[in-house]
């Protein structure tokens, strides 16, 4: 599907579409991270600005009730009739102390009526055993249960002022009607002498707290109420009162100051914390609120935020897609048309149209192409002209040089040889004229060009008689292809006049052809005296170069030429100095039926 999409090495294509995704999808995908993170930090620091006013106010609720509660131990404290109880007794009455008892009663329940608001008990142990409850009235619990609670301690050594002491004491349940409950302890001292006459309390049941706090949170919310050693004194969960704040998870024992607020792990689910301290008690109150519940808002954003994204990505790449492909298809188009003209196809024009840059360059394009394919016929033409030139050349060359060489043969046998000789020699140059000189073509049959080598030597056997043979052995299988004509007969003219006519007695030439991997090949080889610019080789030895660059060359070195100019790198000339005497020349040609197979 991809490669469907793409047009195929279309960098350009995916370059574009890939720059269109990043200008849109980046800027939105970070605006809409930035914006939820914004809106999550807002929100989080809205709950916490509001959680923490809450608390204030439930704090504040509390230390009112703290005050209240103190103020209710003051007026006892203070009750001179109470002291007259809890001194040692004096031998009284029944009569009399039920009339105390009855005095004391009523004084306790008018104290109780004026903070109706509070739900609140109280509860006296005096050290000469007298023991009166608000609420109670069953067997003495006795001033001995609590001088047994560690918390006693503490009291003493307030001397008289309030201790907040939760949970007392189990055996106090019955006088709070809670399971759980906090007490103002103080001890009572008689003024004058300063003895110990007992202890009061004034206790508030934990559902009296938990009311005080309840209705100021939502559903998903909870709270806590801790003392001032960080035992949870009211909850929403009443199974979490007695236990330690820092026992619930990691972070939550982190308040510090008399307000705050952090963000803490509890049960795997990430909390916000908020914290207010009430000071008349000393006590907390902590707030936690699940940050998946409040940002539950937050969540519906984010899902169509990531819809939102969604569609405009979707739309975003369609639409850079259609330019991406409007823009790299033209260049697609354009670069093929190079590749083609860079493959040598110069008749190749660009359909590309079109107003804009590319179009315009399409257009510059098809007029360089245009320019360029001119130029190159030009040019192919001026080097047609050039190679026809110099074979004409080479041409003229190898005709004056034979002519001369052979009318110089018959001039000298003139005088020696009788006449029906020279005649014969003369009829055979003039057919070796008729084949080479008056025909066109520069290509003819191997048959020909053996043919006319033929001719020659007869020419050459006549003028040099027993001191000359020639041989031929040359595969039949190769007669109809074509060769360059007047390629052999140079070569067999320097192996006779420079190979065997300066040797002393008789030579041989002997001139071989076949077929080999597709090539023609020759070997025109002598038994002559070599060349005597170099000592006999002691191995067969490649002398090509100095051949053809020495006088008597200048045949090999037109032959050469001729060889480059018609089969360029794929024909072949080699000279070889025999270790054993003579000369060997070899060439290797092309395997044609016609010049045109040479271009095809």
């Amino acid at each position: 599907m991809w490669k469907r999409l793409f047009n195929k090495k279309s960098s350009v294509q995916r370059k574009i579409l890939t720059s269109f995704l990043l200008l849109i999808v980046l800027p939105l995908g970070l605006f809409s991270y930035v914006s939820l993170t914004i809106s999550k930090n807002t929100l989080k620091e809205k709950e916490i600005t509001s959680n923490l006013e809450m608390l204030n106010q439930i704090a504040d609720k509390l230390n009112i009730m703290a005050s209240d509660l103190t103020a209710i131990s003051n007026l006892y404290f203070a009750n001179s009739g109470l002291y007259e109880l809890l001194k040692p007794p004096q031998g009284l009455g029944i009569y009399e102390e039920i009339a105390k008892r009855d005095f004391l009663a009523k004084t306790m329940i008018n104290y109780k009526y004026a903070y109706t608001w509070m739900d609140y008990n109280t509860t006296l142990f005096g050290e000469n055993g007298f023991e009166l409850h608000t609420l109670y009235e069953g067997r003495k619990i006795g001033i001995g249960s609590v001088k047994d609670e560690p918390w006693y301690e503490d009291v003493l050594r307030a001397d008289g002022s309030i201790v907040w002491i939760s949970d007392p004491s189990e055996k106090l349940i019955p006088t709070v009607d809670d399971n759980h409950f906090v007490s103002a302890v103080r001890l009572l001292k008689d003024f004058e002498t300063g003895a110990r006459l007992g202890v009061f309390l004034i206790s508030v049941g934990e559902g009296f707290l938990y009311q005080q706090y309840r209705s100021a949170f939502e559903d998903y919310e909870n709270a806590l109420l801790i003392d001032d050693r960080g035992i949870v004194i009211s909850a929403f969960d009443k199974q979490l009162i007695g236990s330690s704040l820092g026992s619930f998870g990691e972070g939550m024992d982190e308040l510090e100051g008399e307000s705050g607020h952090f963000v803490a792990k509890l049960n795997g689910r990430n909390l916000l914390i908020t914290y207010d301290t009430v000071a008349k008690t000393g006590w907390r109150i902590v707030a936690y609120t699940p940050l998946t519940e409040l940002y539950a808002d937050i969540g519906k954003l984010e899902r169509l935020t990531v819809l939102l994204f969604l569609a405009v990505l979707a739309v975003s790449f369609l639409v850079s897609y259609y330019i991406a492909r409007r823009l790299s298809i033209p260049i697609q188009r354009l670069f093929i048309s190079m590749k083609k003209v860079e493959m040598g196809n110069l008749q190749e024009r660009s359909a590309v149209s079109g107003s804009d840059e590319i179009g315009e360059l399409a257009r510059k394009f098809n007029s360089m192409v245009g320019r360029i394919e001119d130029l190159h016929d030009r040019v192919l033409a001026e080097q047609e002209m050039k190679r026809r030139t110099e074979i004409r050349a080479l041409q003229s060359q190898i005709n004056t040089h034979f002519l001369y060489n052979t009318l110089a043969s018959i001039r000298s046998m003139l005088p020696t040889e009788p006449p029906e000789k020279v005649d014969s020699i003369i009829v055979a140059l003039v057919r070796l004229l008729k084949r080479t000189l008056t025909e066109e073509g520069e290509f003819i049959p191997i048959s020909e060009e053996l043919e006319n080598l033929r001719n020659y030597v007869r020419i050459q056997e006549a003028r040099q008689g027993e001191h000359l043979r020639v041989e031929f052995a040359a595969d039949e299988g190769m007669m109809h292809l074509k060769t360059l004509k007047l390629l052999l007969q140079p070569i067999v003219e320097n192996a006779i006049f420079h190979g065997i006519e300066p040797k002393a007695s008789p030579g041989t030439v002997l001139v071989q052809g076949g077929l080999s991997d597709g090539k023609v090949w020759f070997r025109i080889r002598d038994d002559g005296v070599g060349y005597s610019e170099l000592p006999r080789p002691e191995v067969d030895t490649d002398i090509t170069a100095l051949a053809i660059e020495q006088g008597s060359g200048m045949g090999l070195r037109n032959i050469r030429d001729r060889l480059r100019l018609h089969y360029g790198a794929s024909a072949d000339l080699i000279v070889i100095a025999r270790a054993e005497g003579g000369t060997d020349v070899l060439l290797s040609l092309p395997a044609i039926r016609g010049p045109e197979e040479l271009t095809a």
